[in-house]
């Protein structure tokens, strides 16, 4: 109760700072994010043995570039193999093949914070700059994004202010666990956009549990059939 209280104080002034987000996050969400951040920050995802970081954008133009960001509380700039964008990218390759495929992730801070704020802006304005400088340097290449968490408030935050060139490049873009699941991405057309949402996840929900917002790596299969028929389609 001691913790609840805690950040319940914390996410009043939160949202008494911050009347522009795009909806409220009620103390039991925070709660559930803190344990969600906690969880990952012990290793949840990851173990010292995997490549966590992306920076695929830094090397050789490619037919596809993915731009993704992490959850709350994940290491690198893209998180463990058992989170949401890994078994992701790892379902991509498969299919596409390396040579076809640039996966770059966007560097945050991945706090409670940042959460709290509605998607750090920093980060936020990192994935925007990955988006651009990808449509800059490979004005050929199919964008894809892709946001788990806190990650996909990012991805929102970045994609209102997409140029129309910006915004023409996008073909699929996936969100996992998204707080910000009922509102559009951007002005990027609906039937391009997959929102996976688990029944029982209060971060994207509004009720349920923490424990469910932990699962999304078996989407995986899923996102990535859908990201290929969208490119199949454009």
């Amino acid at each position: 109760m001691k913790t609840l209280a805690f950040l319940s104080f914390l996410f009043f002034g939160f949202v008494i700072a911050l009347p522009g987000i795009f909806n409220v996050t009620t103390p039991q969400q925070v709660e559930a994010m803190d344990k969600v951040a906690a969880y990952n920050q012990a290793g949840g995802f990851t173990t010292a043995a995997e490549n966590n970081t992306e920076n695929g954008l830094f090397g050789p133009c490619k037919p596809v570039t993915m731009i993704y960001a992490r959850g709350t509380g994940e290491s690198g700039n893209v998180g463990g193999k058992n989170s949401p964008g890994p078994a992701w990218f790892a379902e991509m390759r498969k299919v596409m093949g390396e040579d076809n495929l640039t996966v770059q992730g966007v560097n945050y801070e991945a706090n409670l914070f940042g959460y709290l704020k509605g998607g750090d802006p920093e980060g936020s304005q990192n994935y925007y700059d990955m988006a651009d400088q990808a449509v800059a340097k490979c004005p050929d290449t199919k964008l894809v994004l892709g946001g788990y968490s806190q990650g996909a408030q990012l991805a929102h935050n970045a994609a209102r202010r997409y140029t129309n060139e910006m915004t023409s490049k996008v073909v699929a873009a996936v969100m996992f666990g998204d707080p910000y699941a009922k509102h559009t991405l951007g002005y990027i057309p609906t039937r391009k956009v997959m929102t996976i949402c688990h029944e029982g996840d209060i971060i994207c929900k509004n009720v349920g549990t923490a424990s469910a917002h932990l699962t999304y790596a078996k989407d995986a299969p899923e996102a990535a059939l859908f990201v290929m028929d969208m490119l199949k389609q454009n």
